[in-house]
């Protein structure tokens, strides 16, 4: 979050605040002066038979004195108790007094109760507010930094993820691995490893041909086949005569699958590239049945030593 957009969110998050502040501060405020004046008018009606309070229709004088020293008696309590309300006069129904007053109604007529209410608010408390606000935009910020950070590690978890494997050919010691796991490998024979390495680059150059054992294996796949048993032979590997790649396709075939058996046992996915299929069922031998790869790409086979 800038600098800018958090200065923002701290006004907005105080505006806020501060409104609903305010609103329930002034509904506290009158809601604690009625139940102080009820407590008043409870206070009074018990009292009032004993108080002298002039009654101008009876030609009672009264004593003003000892009224106000009840008044004053009554005031002191509700200081005490920290009360925003203070009696101002206790005297019989006046129609021309002040409006905030209370009246209690009895056999010898109505009783004027004039107060005064204290409304102001507690200035200092509207920190409060603030404070939330503070807290808020802490916390909203805190939020958006470990959204931000799980954002920042999803995308490095994504970049670190290792690359899909691939198989890798090494012909300086004739082996199969995987490049995910180079310590674990299969040697194959002279004969089959160059007839796969052959069988790996025609399909890869011809993905749509059909490789089926009734037939003759083509001449660039048996030139392919040549090339890579003249490098065995470069590197010292075999001082013995090409084979006929032609010969024994089926047993060449089933030494490669035992090889990819053994390799990619939990790389199912990399078997259905690399995996010379297998005819099933009835008529394994028809024309239908090709022992070509499909789903090969560049990218998942590497050849050491080409």
């Amino acid at each position: 979050m800038s600098r800018k957009t958090g200065l923002l969110a701290f006004s907005i998050y105080s505006v806020i605040f501060s409104l609903v502040f305010v609103f329930a501060h002034e509904r506290a405020i009158r809601h604690t002066i009625e139940q102080d004046l009820g407590s008043i008018k409870l206070r009074v009606a018990l009292d009032k038979n004993r108080l002298p309070i002039a009654d101008p229709q009876l030609n009672y004088a009264g004593d003003a004195a000892r009224v106000q020293e009840y008044i004053d008696a009554l005031n002191t309590r509700l200081h005490k108790d920290m009360s925003r309300v203070r009696v101002l006069s206790i005297t019989t129904k006046d129609d021309q007094a002040p409006k905030e007053q209370i009246l209690l109604s009895g056999a010898d007529g109505d009783t004027a109760i004039s107060y005064q209410a204290n409304m102001s608010h507690n200035h200092w408390l509207y920190i409060l507010p603030l404070v939330i606000a503070l807290l808020n935009l802490a916390f909203y910020r805190s939020v958006s930094q470990k959204r931000e950070q799980a954002k920042r590690q999803s995308a490095t978890s994504l970049a670190a993820k290792p690359k899909p494997q691939h198989l890798v050919v090494d012909l300086y010691s004739k082996t199969l691995c995987l490049s995910g796991d180079k310590t674990r490998q299969v040697q194959l024979a002279n004969k089959p490893l160059c007839f796969y390495l052959a069988l790996l680059e025609f399909c890869l150059h011809n993905p749509d041909v059909s490789l089926n054992q009734n037939k003759e294996v083509p001449d660039e796949l048996l030139d392919i086949a040549d090339k890579y048993f003249h490098r065995l032979v470069a590197l010292g590997h075999t001082i013995r005569k090409r084979p006929n790649f032609s010969n024994s396709l089926e047993k060449t075939l089933s030494e490669i699958r035992a090889a990819l058996d053994e390799l990619l046992t939990h790389q199912p996915e990399l078997k259905a590239k690399l995996y010379p299929p297998k005819a099933h069922g009835e008529g394994s031998r028809s024309k239908l049945h090709s022992y070509g790869l499909k789903a090969q790409k560049a990218e998942d086979i590497e050849v050491i030593g080409k």
